[in-house]
């Protein structure tokens, strides 16, 4: 999978979209982005939202993949 390709909403300069899990500050999530490149060399192997769960323990980057199948851009 090319997140380049599916995730058409991102800054090319930063070669960074949109995560609205980036972090957690008192508890609670804030937005920010996440790197294309990391996603691509860490989850483009992936098919499915479950395979990219699976393969880490970030609960932001869970909630990330989540919010990905919400919007339709990865089958779960």
């Amino acid at each position: 999978m090319d997140f380049k390709k599916i995730l058409t909403e991102h800054d090319d300069k930063k070669n960074q979209t949109y995560n609205p899990y980036a972090g957690k500050r008192s508890g609670e999530w804030i937005e920010g982005a996440i790197s294309l490149d990391f996603l691509n060399e860490k989850f483009g192997e992936y098919e499915t939202a479950t395979e990219m769960k699976d393969a880490t323990n970030s609960e932001g980057l869970k909630k990330f993949f989540d919010h990905l199948v919400e919007e339709g851009k990865i089958p779960e």
